[in-house]
């Protein structure tokens, strides 16, 4: 299983949640809450950041095409 962050269109708007991926590559499940920021250093702080940005450059998920299940508790 893989993940990335990625932009999902929900009912509230547009938020960055860590989207996991199968083996064949389909979104499959999201955490329950959206992404955010955290980090022990700066530069932590930073490199999230930076893969987050990224986020915004793919295309935007519809929460109804990910796998109707979401990883309470997984991290990353």
């Amino acid at each position: 299983m893989s993940w990335n962050y990625r932009v999902v269109q929900g009912q509230d708007g547009l938020r960055i949640y860590d989207v996991y991926y199968s083996d064949a590559g389909e979104p499959i499940a999201t955490n329950e809450c959206p992404t955010y920021v955290c980090g022990e250093t700066i530069e932590e702080l930073k490199n999230q950041l930076t893969l987050m940005l990224e986020a915004l450059h793919k295309p935007i998920l519809d929460q109804s095409e990910i796998g109707g299940s979401s990883a309470s508790g997984a991290g990353h």
